[in-house]
């Protein structure tokens, strides 16, 4: 779909009319009918003042290929794609970045667009500046980037005031080199720590082996982040801290449901021993 028709369907989504639009914008309506009529394509910095405004990622309003690589956003053909471990070709990483199910080098995402941007200005014509800053657009909604950006946001200042700079950057640096396996055995195990959690909770035995199999799990998932399990005094801590932190009480009681995330605090320290 263009840009176009996405603009359209974006804006009549959210119930703005044209000049609603166009004032939140702070451009004409004759702008945006413009480029709803596909005459003119709005530069990269108006088209992240329109994802700003929508709510809508970038990379949705951008007229993106259907196969990009997740970690530096080219386009891929099938002589660029990388291999998972099995040596097969995957269509969600290039060669360059990924090759045998791991990444080919570590680097950092600022470190990522310093090294693009000129390459693909020089390929499509935009300015180095204008590359830069589609690059520091999407770079953040891509799988290998995402996950960092989104603990950074909320949880980010917090962390690095508990726990220090240098432990959290080594958490960061081990998710970004997490293979897509690795990165879906977390995943899967983060889903079923929510599962437990709900059958312990209805169980109601904080002591009891439904809440020992969901302390395991959960103790194990910190783990993975981490590269260790937390010693027992951190970990404890850890989820202690999950009750003076609405956004922890929501991850947690909104898909298991209210008290959820006191009763893991109870399971922890039944399991541990308080």
């Amino acid at each position: 779909m263009a840009f176009a028709e996405k603009l359209v369907a974006v804006r009549r989504t959210h119930n703005l009319t044209q000049d609603q639009l166009a004032e939140k914008l702070y451009v004409t309506r004759q702008a945006v009918s413009r480029w709803e009529r596909g005459e003119v394509t709005p530069g990269i910095d108006m088209m992240k003042l329109i994802a700003a405004v929508t709510g809508e990622p970038l990379a949705h309003l951008l007229e993106m290929p259907e196969h990009y690589c997740e970690s530096c956003g080219m386009y891929l053909t099938p002589d660029d794609c990388g291999t998972d471990a099995t040596g097969q070709k995957t269509d969600h990483y290039c060669k360059w970045c990924y090759d045998r199910g791991g990444y080919t080098y570590e680097t950092t995402m600022e470190a990522m667009i310093e090294d693009c941007a000129p390459r693909l200005a020089k390929n499509t014509g935009m300015t180095l500046d204008e590359a830069v800053s589609l690059m520091g657009a999407v770079l953040p909604q891509l799988e290998r980037w995402r996950v960092v950006r989104e603990n950074e946001q909320h949880y980010g200042a917090e962390a690095r005031e508990r726990y220090g700079n240098e432990a959290v950057d080594a958490t960061n640096e081990r998710i970004l080199d997490m293979d897509p396996a690795a990165w879906n055995d977390m995943k899967e195990l983060e889903k079923a720590i929510l599962s437990q959690l709900s059958i312990a909770l209805g169980d109601g035995d904080a002591t009891g082996p439904e809440a020992a199999k969901l302390v395991q799990m959960h103790r194990r998932w910190i783990g993975l982040q981490w590269g260790a399990e937390p010693e027992r005094d951190i970990y404890l801590g850890l989820v202690r801290g999950y009750l003076a932190d609405p956004r922890f009480i929501s991850y947690y009681d909104e898909p298991c449901g209210k008290g959820a995330t006191a009763f893991l605090v109870k399971a922890v320290e039944g399991t541990l021993g308080e």
